[in-house]
């Protein structure tokens, strides 16, 4: 009975310690993320449903939005969203892993972003600037969105838009 104490014991150590190193890997790549625009958003690493890599996107000091990795679908762009003199877009790399082109645009402006991968599944891309479309490119596949407004609330001013009109 003694063996097994111990055993469990330091079973228990190490299980300890290695989640503590999974929370200073993921920390560091949130560190990195949250320096750009803490004041607009933030976005962090977590997990999902059955234990799986998933993004958290924070705008505002509200969840915004989550994505898990090896979802039923898995999108190139999940979504984009802009506050005062920020844009933001995110989404799930090619199942290649390949680059990823993101360029945020609208009436003047065509502006290519930096594109920051996380946790090797997810990528964020950020500019300082007001855009109407974000669109994304990757090797195999192409996608593109209008870029959500947000209120100083940290809600979404949903706008409907009808393409017949």
């Amino acid at each position: 009975m003694t063996v097994m104490a111990s055993g469990s014991v330091e079973h228990r150590a190490a299980a300890r310690d290695a989640a503590a190193a999974e929370d200073t890997a993921a920390a560091e790549d949130t560190a990195a993320v949250e320096g750009v625009r803490a004041a607009g958003y933030r976005a962090r690493l977590a997990r999902g449903t059955g234990g799986r890599a998933a993004l958290e996107i924070h705008v505002d000091g509200g969840l915004y939005d989550v994505t898990v990795a090896d979802g039923f679908t898995r999108s190139l762009l999940r979504g984009a969203v802009q506050g005062p003199g920020w844009a933001l877009a995110w989404g799930q790399l090619p199942p290649d892993g390949g680059p990823v082109q993101v360029s945020f645009t609208g009436r003047r402006v065509d502006l290519p972003a930096e594109v920051r991968v996380l946790g090797g599944r997810f990528w964020i891309a950020e500019a300082a600037v007001r855009a109407r479309r974000v669109v994304v490119a990757a090797p195999s596949e192409r996608a593109g969105s209008r870029v959500a407004n947000v209120s100083r609330a940290g809600r979404r001013r949903l706008r409907v838009w009808n393409a017949g009109s």
